[in-house]
């Protein structure tokens, strides 16, 4: 594991209680990390060396987005003729990167995660029954994908950006900017007060880390705006109906609670 906190901790966590058979090895920037991962039995050995990395066949990168480039560029030593995928969150760019660097990369995306952040949040539970893209349909990948409890879907990059940009990446955005916009209204702190379950629910994603949410958001930017002009539109919609106290109103409440109750049966 190249990055040992939140994703790349869980993921090793998820592998060695379906795989017991499985050595981990990892590496971290963190001393703090690293000494963490080996006492609590997420990594057989664990440093602040790449050299650790030497030990593995497979090699799974789980470090932030802007990082991803440089980390590339320092792996490439270290993983000739292993396996090489990671966790980001995007993939067109990361995929570039990779290649610039010489690796050849099993591009990987698992749907799920949480707000916190680090080595103290890892839960092996975290990847069952989630989507998990892959770039290309690589055996080895696979089964650790599986293992870990999650089901892989294969597509390009490309695709994977402009549907990720949608069911994920516009969510976060609308979920900072709708605390924001809360947060600077000036009975704030009375609202605060009587904030309950929807506005836990929205703004969920905002509570996540903001390094991370930044590097997401700049390295799909064009489908991202693409995504938020279209929200743009339909909060106009909503806009005029309800000034105009239209009575189709409600149209546009069903249809959007009939798109949801498809999803949510799978269809």
């Amino acid at each position: 594991m190249v990055g040992l906190g939140l994703m790349g901790a869980s993921f090793a966590l998820a592998v060695k209680r379906a795989r017991p058979e499985v050595t981990i090895v990892g590496f971290d920037r963190d001393p703090a990390t690293a000494r963490k991962a080996m006492d609590r039995d997420i990594a057989s050995a664990a440093d602040t060396n790449l050299a650790v990395i030497d030990m593995a066949d497979v090699v799974v990168v789980a470090v932030p987005i802007l990082a991803m480039r440089d980390v590339f560029t320092s792996l490439r030593p270290h993983v000739d003729g292993k396996v090489v995928t990671d966790m980001a969150s995007t993939k067109a760019s990361v995929m570039e990167w990779a290649a610039a660097a010489g690796i050849d990369l099993v591009g990987g995306h698992p749907m799920c995660g949480r707000e916190a952040a680090g080595i103290d949040g890892a839960d092996p539970e975290m990847f069952k029954g989630a989507p998990w893209i892959l770039t290309r349909d690589d055996p080895t990948v696979r089964e650790l994908v599986e293992a870990a409890g999650a089901h892989p879907l294969v597509m390009d990059a490309a695709t994977h950006d402009r549907l990720v940009a949608g069911v994920s990446h516009a969510a976060l955005l609308l979920s900072v900017g709708y605390v924001l916009a809360l947060s600077g209204r000036a009975d704030w702190p009375d609202a605060a007060k009587v904030a309950s379950t929807g506005f836990r629910d929205m703004s969920r994603l905002a509570a996540g880390d903001p390094e991370l949410s930044a590097g997401i958001a700049r390295t799909n930017r064009d489908n991202v705006l693409e995504l938020l002009d279209g929200i743009s539109h339909s909060l106009s919609r909503l806009r005029r109906h309800l000034e105009a106290d239209d009575g189709r109103l409600v149209e546009l409440f069903e249809e959007a609670r009939a798109v949801r109750e498809r999803w949510a049966r799978g269809q």
